[in-house]
């Protein structure tokens, strides 16, 4: 692997833990009834502080899942096609394969 695939890895398994967190910290939009039966506790300046957090937790999210999908794309454009380089005929006709049958019959 070159280091261009272990970036690109790296950077999926950073994007991908980030955007888990993200989804898990973001408040889900149905909140039911229980936000009207108990009345609602927030203040001004909390419901505002709290939309900011939600509007930057969405803007993360959209922002690494784009990075997310770009560095996909890439891992799967520079890696080799092993379908061609590899051919189970070659194989068994291989020297491994003599090696291990001389050892075979040498016991």
């Amino acid at each position: 692997m070159g280091v261009l695939e272990y970036v690109l890895m790296a950077a999926l398994l950073i994007s991908a833990v980030v955007i888990i967190i993200a989804v898990l910290l973001q408040k889900s939009g149905d909140e039911g009834l229980s936000g009207t039966i108990a009345g609602g506790s927030d203040t001004f300046y909390g419901k505002d502080k709290s939309a900011h957090s939600e509007r930057s937790l969405f803007k993360w999210t959209i922002i690494f899942s784009v990075i997310f999908a770009v560095c996909v794309l890439a891992v799967y454009i520079i890696q080799p096609d092993y379908t061609q380089s590899f051919a189970l005929d070659d194989w068994a006709s291989s020297d491994l394969c003599n090696y291990a049958d001389a050892i075979k019959n040498a016991k």
